[in-house]
């Protein structure tokens, strides 16, 4: 059992960590870095942590683990009544929350795993690819509830949602949107999507053949 002053050290380590990856990238975070940021000297990082990737290894880890539960959290407190539309709203506003608000973690998760060295990526990949699987079943539910049509393409839109929430952390501003307005937004994409029905287009091409 770990001493509690030797927990709340390594904990001010990982949080250093997630704020400096998270700003500068891999490359560009040293060690020095860390221990800068979490107010102690480069050699005792050593009796925590054997190395810059395994730093990162457990800060990539965190920020994907907090995310998860958010989003399981946020569609578990709902009633087991709720339809697909709310559920998405939830696990869309707990996502961004997680992201956009309290955020080093996961930001640096959105940041950096590209940029980490292959056996990083390879063990932080297995919880992505959980968390993934999470919301692929989280749509084949819209879509069995008929609120997503039959002939979408699940994984095509699971990676365009993902991806597009996660792209937010480049440009989102809090002055401007309040996230569960932009997690609606996000969602009306998703239920509604931007294009025209088959019907509309048919009648806007009968339009275009009339008037030419």
């Amino acid at each position: 059992m770990s001493h509690p002053k030797s927990a709340i050290t390594k904990q001010r380590i990982l949080d250093a960590a997630a704020r400096a990856f998270s700003l500068n990238g891999y490359a560009g975070t040293t060690i020095n870095d860390i221990a800068m940021t979490a107010g102690m000297q480069g050699g005792s990082i050593y009796y925590y942590f054997e190395s810059k990737d395994d730093i990162l290894q457990e800060v990539l880890d965190v920020g994907i683990t907090r995310v998860f539960s958010a989003a399981r959290l946020a569609i578990g407190s709902l009633p087991a009544s709720s339809a697909f539309s709310e559920k998405l709203e939830a696990a869309v506003t707990a996502h961004l929350t997680m992201l956009l608000q309290q955020g080093d973690y996961t930001s640096a998760n959105i940041r950096v795993f590209e940029q980490a060295p292959p056996a990083v990526k390879r063990q932080n990949r297995k919880l992505r690819t959980a968390y993934g699987e999470y919301w692929g079943q989280l749509l084949s539910e819209g879509q069995r509830s008929g609120e997503i049509r039959k002939n979408v393409d699940l994984t095509i839109l699971r990676l365009m949602l993902l991806g597009s929430m996660n792209w937010a952390v480049t440009w989102y501003r809090s002055d401007r949107m309040p996230i569960p307005e932009l997690a609606l937004k996000f969602c009306e994409v998703v239920l509604k999507g931007v294009g025209l029905s088959d019907d509309q287009l048919e009648n806007s091409s009968r339009g275009r053949r009339a008037r030419s």
